[in-house]
C-alpha cells in the first residue's frame, strides 16, 4: 500500500503519522550490493499545510544486508535518514518562470515538488533518500582488513602466511621527473 497523505486532512498545525514503505524496490535498484532484511521500512512523517504549500519532514529507517566490500563476509546495517520536502500546488513549479529574474523558480530545487491537489505520494521520496543514505562501500566493520590478494585468506580471521608484497610503484611515478620549459 503506497504511503500517501490526503491534502484535505492537512492543516497549519503539524500532524505526525506513522507508515511503512515496502522494500520490494531494493532488489531492483540496489540489489547488486544491498538486500532488504525486513519487508518494510518504518516511516514517521510530520506534515503541515499553508494554502497550497505543504511542508513534509520524514524519518525513514530500514535494515539492509550486504557483502563486505573488502572481505566479502555478509553484514547488516540500519539506515536511518531524514529529509524535508516542500510540495507546491498544481502549476506552481513553473509560476516563477513568468517573473523577471525567476525569483520564484522552484524548478532547480530538488526539495520542492508539485502535488496534484488531492494527495501526496511519499514512497519514491523515501526510497530515494534511503538509497542516498546507503554507503558507497559497505564494510562489515570500520577496520576490516580484507582478503589477501595472493592467497585469498580473510585477514580478519587468520594471519596471512604469504611473503610481504613489494609496494607497487605508482603508474604516475615517471611523471615526477618531467620538467616543463615555459614558452617564450
Amino acid at each position: 500500500m503506497p504511503l500517501t497523505l490526503p491534502i484535505a486532512e492537512l492543516t497549519t498545525l503539524a500532524t505526525t503519522r506513522q507508515g511503512v514503505v515496502a522494500t520490494t524496490w531494493c532488489e531492483e535498484r540496489v540489489g547488486d550490493v544491498f538486500r532488504a532484511v525486513s519487508p518494510v521500512q518504518d516511516v514517521t512523517i510530520t506534515a503541515s499545510r499553508a494554502a497550497e504549500v505543504i511542508e513534509v519532514h520524514a524519518n525513514v529507517s530500514g535494515r539492509f544486508g550486504f557483502d563486505c566490500s573488502r572481505c566479502a563476509e555478509p553484514g547488516e546495517l540500519t539506515v536511518d535518514t531524514e529529509f524535508d520536502h516542500h510540495f507546491v500546488g498544481p502549476g506552481q513549479l513553473d509560476a516563477g518562470d513568468a517573473i523577471e529574474g525567476g525569483a520564484a523558480d522552484f524548478d532547480a530545487d530538488p526539495d520542492v515538488s508539485e502535488h496534484d491537489g488531492v494527495r501526496i505520494d511519499l514512497d519514491e521520496l523515501c526510497i530515494e533518500h534511503t538509497i542516498l543514505a546507503l554507503p558507497v562501500v559497505p564494510l562489515c566493520h570500520e577496520d576490516c582488513r580484507g582478503l589477501c590478494p595472493t592467497c585469498g585468506c580473510n585477514k580478519n580471521r587468520e594471519a596471512c602466511l604469504c611473503a610481504a608484497q613489494p609496494e607497487r610503484a605508482s603508474p604516475w611515478a615517471s611523471l615526477q621527473d618531467l620538467k616543463l620549459e615555459p614558452k617564450a
